[in-house]
Formats: C-alpha cells, structure tokens, sequence
C-alpha cells in the first residue's frame, strides 16, 4: 500500500511541515516562533473580544493570543487533544451545535458530528483517538457519548431522566468523570469508558461540576460552592483527600490542568469580568494571563 511506503510517509511529513511553516508565516511569526508554539504547553480558550464568541489559542504564560475562527456565529466549548496539536469545539455555523475540531494553527476545519440534536463539549481520550461529548440527541436530556475522532463509531455510554455534563478522560483512558442532576443536584460522577459503574464520588448538597481528571494521576480538579460561592478544588478520584485550591469572593471555575499537571489554569471574575488565570496544582502563584474588557472562557 502507498500508505505504507516510508519514502511516502516521509514525503507527507515534509508537506505538513512546509504546511505549517507557510500558515505561521502568514501570521507573522518566524521558524523559531512555530517549533515553540507546536510544542510548548498551550491554552485553548473562548472569548468574545471580537464581538462574537471565536475560539483562540495562548502559551501557558498568556503570550501569542491568537485567534483561530471568524465566523459570525458563536465557537466555544473548546479543548485541547493531549499532544498539543488538535483543537476540538461546538459550533452553530451549520445551523446547530456540532462538534468540529481543527489544528492549533486554526487550519483543517472539519465538522466531526452531524445530527439534529445539540453536540457540544468534546473531551479527548489519552491517545487522543476518540472523544467523549454531550449530546440532546436523544430527546430533551443531555447525555454522554463517544465517538472516534473522526466522529465515526458513535455510543451512548448515559441514559436516564437526568442531564450528564462535561465529561474528562482518566489518564490509562479507562474512565471518564462527569457531573450529573441525576440525584437532585449536580455531582460528579466516575465511570468506566464504557459507561458501566456509575459511582457518586461528591455526594454533596451543593453544586459540584466542571471536572477535569489530571492527566499524569488520580486527582480531579472541579468546582463548586460548597463553601458559599463558586471556587476550585480538587480531590481523589474516589472523592476522598479533597482540597480547596481558590479562596476570595469571586467566582472561580472551569479549572483545566496543564499536560505536565504543574498547573491548573481556570476563569474568575475576580477583576470585574471573566478572565483566565493560572496557579500552582496546590493553589499557589495565581496569575493572570488575560487582560479584557470583554470575557475570556475556558470550557466547563
């Protein structure tokens, strides 16, 4: 098969190099510019400072905000694949919520999912292959499925008369965590990847939601206001050892961890709108990397 050849793999090699060196030119950075990007630890991020909800991309210290869509409806709900390459979003640019997903360069658009029902937050595995997402698919509740990352081999891992939100993989890919109303009020849950033993592990009266697994343990970064408002934890995916991490009186959430699980980058209101911070794992060293008028947003 050509595919096989090792001259032809080669040869596509060289083409998607020139490829990106031809799409970072045009965007005014040099040789050094895109091998830093390609492989330095990023953000993916939504923001309305265009007027429109549009999907953009930063380095883990704030620097090289650029932006990634233009269209005149709304891009959100993003996230980035494990190897820093891939982006995965929702947009309504075809009528309704699908799923597309595209390079870090914002090149290679492809719609990924095609249905009548509302598809929206993508998670992708470890080996970034498949993606778990929310889909209304089915009738009037939200439920988790997954789906190869070409969108082919979709299967509804929830069902019941509840909603099943945000979902994240766990690092050896054999469980996703997820929040739910199926109890009355949001929880988090963990299951296994494929949709069998369902377990509760915050079992609290309070809203618990957003969960991230970190990619290099078992600790779950969430948020909740437990404590009287929204702020960040994090805890064992077993829900046992839980840590508050944020502590003021603005709203903390949508934490999401680095690739190294050094940091845990997330959104406040601490300074008027929503911007994106950045901290240590344990809660120290905040800082923030996005300067606004309007909000910048990391996706639940």
């Amino acid at each position: 098969m050509i595919a096989a050849d090792p001259k032809h793999r080669q040869l596509l090699k060289v083409v998607s190099i020139i490829s990106a060196i031809s799409i970072t030119i045009s965007l005014g950075w040099n040789l050094g510019n895109i091998v830093q990007f390609r492989w330095a630890e990023k953000v993916a991020f939504f923001s309305k400072r265009d007027g429109n909800l549009e999907v953009y991309v930063m380095l883990a210290d704030g620097s090289r905000q650029t932006r990634l869509t233009f269209n005149a409806v709304d891009d959100g709900a993003v996230t980035l694949s494990h190897d820093g390459y891939w982006i995965a979003f929702d947009s309504a640019r075809d009528g309704n919520y699908e799923i597309y997903k595209m390079n870090v360069f914002g090149k290679n658009q492809t719609r990924v999912t095609n249905d009548l029902g509302l598809d929206s937050s993508p998670g992708w595995s470890p080996d970034n292959k498949k993606m778990a997402f929310v889909s209304g698919r089915s009738g009037e509740n939200a439920y988790i499925y997954v789906m190869n990352s070409d969108g082919i081999g979709v299967k509804q891992l929830t069902r019941g008369p509840n909603h099943d939100l945000y979902p994240s993989w766990s690092p050896d890919g054999s469980q996703i965590v997820f929040c739910s109303d199926r109890d009355g009020n949001c929880e988090i849950y963990v299951m296994d990847a494929d949709g069998s033993h369902e377990t509760n592990i915050t079992k609290s009266l309070a809203f618990d939601g957003s969960p991230e697994w970190s990619p290099v343990g078992q600790q779950i970064a969430f948020n909740s206001d437990r404590d009287g408002n929204m702020e960040i934890y994090i805890m064992d995916s077993d829900g046992s050892n839980l840590v508050r991490l944020t502590n003021n009186a603005a709203t903390d959430g949508n934490p999401h961890w680095s690739g190294d699980g050094r940091w845990i980058f997330f959104q406040s209101n601490r300074a008027g709108n929503e911007e994106i911070y950045r901290m240590d794992a344990n809660g120290d060293n905040v800082i923030r990397l996005t300067y606004n008028d309007a909000d910048d947003l990391l996706s639940p």
